[in-house]
């Protein structure tokens, strides 16, 4: 069955990729949105007098409910807020917050320019509504979706060489991507995300190459002008590394059978972030199995013009998407 469905992979790879305009070049001058304002909870949390605690939170409850939602006249409610905004660590991140983002008007004005984008390909949907603040570094989770609301911690972006992420003991290659031109990305990724139903996506290999590379297509339409190397939180030199080699790593995955594979370690060395891919040594690009998903899905997508970004989403067939990708890399 492997051997037959590989030929069948080379068969479609031989048609020729379509030329022309990128479909993800699109007009969104005539969607009209409201202008995206970041509601910023992190500022106005630690600003409050603190010796007046449960009456400036009621007071703040009204417009930052999404974090506010809880009983406030419960004692114990109030006391781990209260030690929240006490600790040292936390109010000196979120005041290098205020000193790094003293303004949010350009990122507003780059979400309300994704948010148009995402208007053009979901017209039916609500546009979400946007929040900032302080999350105690939670690197794994810089941007959430909850409640139809993007809840950004801005202190997961305050720059490469910022201390306290460093004293956490965060890896380098993470480190890299906590910057300021990682946050629209990183909200879209949020939205796109929400959009991939777990429950549908299969158990091989290249159900979560497809089903990565699906997201990253999806912020690559709602961000046409997103930097490659942000898209994929590469450096410059993992991205030349990745194009460069991209024949060599799908020759890997086809040689060694592992598209159709559930081996959890080769999943983990292709999909999940690291320093690199260590199938190719300590000079390569990481997640190369999203890398490729990627390219396999812009493919698909590039040959198949009739398929909508909101169809794209809902196809949960990783090996009908490959085969109708006309995917051949050199």
């Amino acid at each position: 069955m492997v051997k037959k469905t590989v030929a069948l992979i080379f068969l479609f790879g031989l048609i020729s990729c379509q030329s022309g305009s990128d479909r993800l070049d699109v007009n969104v001058g005539d969607v009209l949105i409201a202008p995206v304002k970041i509601k910023r909870y992190g500022k106005a949390i630690f600003d409050i007098d603190k010796n007046n605690l449960k009456a400036e939170l009621q007071n703040l409850q009204k417009n930052f409910g999404v974090f506010l939602n809880g009983d406030l006249d419960d004692t114990l409610n109030l006391i781990r807020i209260g030690d929240f905004i006490s600790d040292p660590l936390l109010i000196k991140s979120a005041e290098d917050c205020n000193k790094t983002f003293p303004d949010l008007g350009s990122l507003e004005k780059e979400l309300t320019d994704a948010f148009k984008h995402y208007k053009y390909y979901f017209p039916q949907d609500k546009t979400s509504g946007v929040y900032s603040y302080v999350s105690g570094f939670d690197f794994d989770y810089p941007v959430q979706y909850f409640n139809n609301n993007l809840i950004i911690a801005l202190d997961m972006y305050l720059g490469a060489d910022y201390e306290e992420y460093l004293k956490l003991g965060l890896p380098a290659y993470r480190i890299r991507n906590f910057d300021r031109s990682h946050i629209t990305r990183d909200c879209m990724n949020a939205l796109g995300s929400n959009k991939i139903d777990l429950s549908k996506i299969g158990s091989t290999l290249l159900d979560a190459m497809i089903n990565t590379g699906k997201t990253l297509y999806f912020i690559k339409a709602m961000t046409p002008k997103c930097n490659s190397a942000v898209l994929l939180n590469y450096s410059n030199e993992q991205l030349s590394w990745a194009e460069y080699n991209e024949g060599k790593i799908w020759a890997f995955l086809i040689e060694n059978e592992l598209l159709y594979s559930a081996d959890q370690e080769a999943m983990n060395k292709f999909i999940v972030d690291a320093p690199f891919t260590s199938y190719f040594g300590n000079e390569s690009a990481p997640r190369t199995g999203m890398w490729i998903g990627f390219k396999i899905v812009k493919s698909f997508m590039d040959n198949n013009t009739e398929i909508t970004l909101s169809d794209l989403m809902n196809m949960y067939d990783s090996q009908a998407i490959l085969n109708k990708s006309g995917y051949k890399p050199k």
